[in-house]
């Protein structure tokens, strides 16, 4: 079919969760993920307004309806260092080593699922940067500069390893970007900082992310990551 994700609902073994979903890429079965999560429960929910707990791997996940947005709130991220340098980076994505930012880190960031963030210089790197070769992770590349008025950051994710060699879009890396976002003072935080995120572009898929970050004092209290979903199809299959 050439999904990135794939996700079956099933009976819940939490009594705190309305539904059980499995998601599964090509290649791999995933603990969590984002748009698999917002899809399906707006599947389940027939489109409609309303609330939703949907257990994954990582746990539960509360999801809201309301005219046709759906929100996640996601489990927080959490950070860590990595041994790659912004040469290898850069190196890896076919860019120049000035086109990897050096006044923020490269870091490790999950609500879930690991993923690289990249921080590059500026939007024409973004494009430019190809699948990263030599990385053995989940690159997420991204640029605090944007093709649509009203977005603060564009991104790329590439995946090969669980069968997405580019997704158009990350529900899953959305909370970590925005809290590292919001860590390195890339965006003006408050104590709820909305953060507006672009991918998929590069793939004629552009997808429009909003991202909510809590921190009301020195720690993240709460992460949400929600977009409007549109139905591209449906059908039945017999088993």
């Amino acid at each position: 079919l050439h999904l990135s994700e794939t996700t079956f609902v099933l009976r819940p073994t939490s009594g705190a969760a309305d539904h059980r979903v499995r998601i599964f890429t090509p290649d791999a079965e995933l603990p969590f993920a984002g748009h698999p999560t917002l899809g399906t429960a707006y599947v389940l929910a027939d489109g409609k307004d309303g609330a939703l707990r949907l257990e994954e791997g990582v746990g539960v996940i509360p999801v809201t309806l309301r005219e046709g947005f759906v929100q996640m709130e996601q489990p927080l991220p959490s950070f860590t260092g990595t041994t790659v340098s912004r040469r290898q980076a850069a190196d890896a994505l076919g860019l120049a080593v000035e086109e990897v930012r050096s006044d923020v880190p490269i870091q490790v960031g999950s609500s879930g699922l690991p993923y690289l963030f990249v921080p590059l210089a500026n939007l024409k790197a973004v494009k430019r940067a190809r699948w990263p070769v030599g990385l053995d992770a989940n690159v997420y590349v991204f640029a605090m500069s944007a093709e649509r008025s009203g977005s603060h950051v564009h991104g790329r994710m590439f995946a090969d390893g669980v069968g997405i060699s580019e997704d158009p879009a990350t529900g899953s890396a959305q909370g970590p970007l925005g809290a590292y976002l919001v860590a390195h003072e890339l965006v003006q935080s408050a104590p709820t900082t909305r953060i507006r995120s672009e991918q998929g572009f590069e793939i004629a898929r552009p997808s429009i992310l909003e991202i909510e970050i809590d921190r009301p004092g020195a720690a993240v209290t709460a992460v949400r990551v929600g977009g409007r979903c549109i139905p591209m199809g449906g059908g039945w299959l017999n088993v």
